[in-house]
């Protein structure tokens, strides 16, 4: 799971065929998840084999839509959050990523000494946002 900051801000039919383009790739490599894009800030989570991560992960730090990428958890996981989705996707507001648990602004200066405890994790922290914000994939 990671947070970046959006380059620029993607219009609608981009966004849609770009987010066609991910769901294919993702069906092809069984890798599955969410991605919440505000206009200013992307969040993602990707499931998947490790070996497809990885080479998925390696393309999300060279595109060109976005910088500052953080790393916000990775690591096993005992079964997929979002199994389903190819890539289930929601618009949000910057106001509302603010509304998830323990946010804070990757462009803060002090971004990095303000991380919460991994006691709740931040997959954890998406799925709750989810099932707030959405009523279905």
């Amino acid at each position: 799971m990671y947070i970046s900051t959006a380059v620029i801000s993607v219009h609608e039919a981009e966004l849609q065929e770009m987010l066609a383009r991910f769901r294919r790739n993702n069906e092809r490599d069984n890798i599955t998840g969410m991605l919440l894009y505000s206009g200013e800030h992307y969040v993602q989570l990707i499931e998947g084999e490790e070996a497809a991560l990885r080479k998925l992960y390696a393309k999300i730090e060279k595109d060109y839509l976005h910088t500052n990428i953080i790393k916000l958890a990775d690591g096993q996981i005992s079964h997929r959050l979002f199994k389903d989705w190819s890539m289930g996707f929601k618009g949000v507001t910057e106001a509302a990523l603010t509304t998830l648990p323990g946010y804070i602004n990757p462009a803060s200066p002090v971004f990095l000494n303000q991380l919460p405890e991994p006691e709740e994790s931040a997959s954890s922290v998406l799925q709750q946002f989810v099932r707030n914000n959405m009523m279905c994939p």
